[in-house]
């Protein structure tokens, strides 16, 4: 069987991902199974999600995807290239030999060549260059190949890139989608789509009745049933961050270990500013995106290690579809699975720090609650998957 896997945030799931998930299961036939690996509570571009990862995971499985896993909370706050890596991981502890993604130039043998050129450059100094890594890694590669390094003008593309690279060693297909209506972070619908970007703020305004066209209808009662309960949305907690923050400063814990002058420019932004996304804006500049800051001083509020591993060492299940549990079954060399986080405390004695992060993790996003009542520590042994039941058999016997 083809086991097909998705890296996602669905932050939150909309009608562009249950597009991208019917053509992915087109494309390879209804017996295929969509695997998700799926960003946790907190997202790549440094922010912590609209709604939490069980109702996010939930909308999949609703959506069309059969398992949906978290990644690791190093590769879901990381760069484009640790967060391809850390997915890869997951998704090929799942046994998934094809990997499927959306992209703004679905050319799948453009995006491989422009993969297989970026992961042959030797890697680039920081020096003094006024220009971001990202930026500079372009450079390098429109020397080698301009149609290649064009790809990188786009972020769906440059996430694919770095899939195929990462999927280099291990022998995985890509399968690119061409990615439909509104652009990545655009302010308006476009074609019928709308950006997750402009769905976030609209429901974070509580504008629902404006992003309905563009949710599915399984999406929009998930959605509407959290905020019943006080658990969405989720804003960023500015106050709570810059607060952690600053005892971080204090302690000498706000430190990435970057030689490129961005810890010091962190450390004074954190003692001037007087929010988490003042500070933001007084570290970022051209060679410091704001998405490497928001990553970082994310990772320092919760006290995520900077080299803290992006590739898994465990795999926790979310949500589960009717063919979900079968594909648990019988993977050689996978990861411990966990189900029922409340079984974490029994793994090997080594998994034991990072399991407790998690926990902390949650507990910190659920301080973020509209409802004070979900905001009491343990949340994250309390919770379990999303389990979709099989729908019913209609037996035309006697």
């Amino acid at each position: 069987m083809t086991v097909c896997g998705i890296v996602a945030e669905y932050n939150p799931f909309h009608t562009g991902h249950a597009h991208h998930i019917a053509q992915t299961q087109r494309a390879l036939g209804g017996e295929a199974a969509i695997v998700c690996a799926m960003s946790g509570n907190f997202v790549q571009r440094g922010d912590f999600a609209v709604l939490d990862k069980y109702a996010r995971a939930e909308m999949a499985v609703r959506g069309g995807a059969d398992l949906v896993v978290e990644l690791p909370l190093a590769a879901a706050l990381s760069s484009a290239e640790g967060f391809a890596r850390g997915a890869i991981g997951v998704l090929r502890a799942l046994g998934c030999n094809v990997v499927s993604f959306g992209a703004e130039t679905p050319d799948t043998a453009l995006i491989e060549r422009a993969a297989r050129a970026l992961d042959a450059l030797p890697p680039t100094g920081g020096g003094a260059s006024p220009l971001s890594y990202a930026a500079r890694r372009q450079d390098e590669l429109r020397r080698l190949d301009e149609r290649a390094a064009a790809l990188l003008d786009t972020p769906n593309n440059t996430l694919a890139i770095e899939y195929c690279r990462a999927m280099l060693p291990y022998g995985m297909s890509p399968l690119a989608v061409a990615r439909r209506g509104a652009a990545h972070d655009a302010d308006a619908p476009c074609a019928g789509f709308a950006s997750a970007s402009l769905l976030r703020a609209q429901l974070r305004a509580g504008e629902t009745a404006r992003c309905a066209p563009y949710l599915p209808l399984d999406t929009l009662a998930i959605w509407q049933r959290a905020v019943r309960a006080g658990a969405a949305p989720v804003n960023l907690p500015e106050d709570m961050l810059l607060a952690l923050l600053r005892a971080a400063l204090f302690s000498g814990r706000l430190s990435t270990g970057a030689d490129d002058g961005f810890d010091e420019r962190l450390q004074r932004a954190v003692y001037a500013a007087v929010s988490f996304t003042d500070a933001v804006e007084q570290a970022r500049t051209r060679r410091f995106p704001a998405a490497r800051v928001r990553r970082a001083l994310l990772r320092t509020a919760i006290g995520l290690p900077a080299d803290a591993p992006v590739r898994p060492q465990y795999l926790r299940v979310l949500a589960l579809g009717p063919k979900g549990r079968g594909l648990l079954r019988g993977l050689p060399d996978r990861p411990p699975v966990i189900i029922r986080p409340v079984s974490e405390k029994r793994l090997p004695a080594a998994l034991q720090p990072a399991l407790t992060l998690d926990c902390f993790a949650d507990d910190l996003y659920a301080l973020a609650c509209p409802s004070p009542a979900l905001r009491a520590g343990g949340s994250h042994y309390r919770r379990t998957p999303f389990i979709l039941s099989p729908p019913p058999s209609h037996d035309s016997g006697h």
